[in-house]
């Protein structure tokens, strides 16, 4: 009976698709293996997070070296931003009939209310 079951252990193991032989791993190669395979993955993320941090460092000094942009005097942006900001009564109606007028040619339901124009 012992002989048979050191016959069973012995034998070669054959894949049951391919039909190769499945080498066997002792427990301390195994080992060796997983070490190898955690050190792969954890330097290929170091790699890859470093990579991320010099592109992002890369594309931060982008915009100084394009040269520095001269931002406009204040005295000439203030009066055409409180210009911009009135809108009449009549662009209003002109806005709203605008849109009512599209709506109607579209034969669609109208289902919402304007409820105010602001200028971006």
């Amino acid at each position: 009976m012992i002989l048979s079951l050191l016959a069973v252990v012995d034998k070669p193991e054959y894949d049951s698709v391919t039909g190769n032989l499945v080498p066997e791993i002792s427990i301390p190669e195994s080992l060796l293996y997983a070490l190898v395979g955690f050190l792969v993955t954890f330097f290929g993320i170091v790699l890859l997070i470093f990579i991320v941090w010099l592109c992002g460092k890369i594309v931060g000094k982008l915009p100084s070296l394009g040269g520095k942009k001269k931002a406009a005097p204040a005295a000439a942006v203030a009066p055409v931003a409180a210009a911009e900001e009135e809108v009449s009564a009549e662009v209003r109606v002109a806005i709203v009939a605008a849109i009512a007028a599209y709506y109607a040619s579209e034969n669609a339901a109208c289902e919402f209310q304007v409820k105010r124009i602001k200028r971006l």
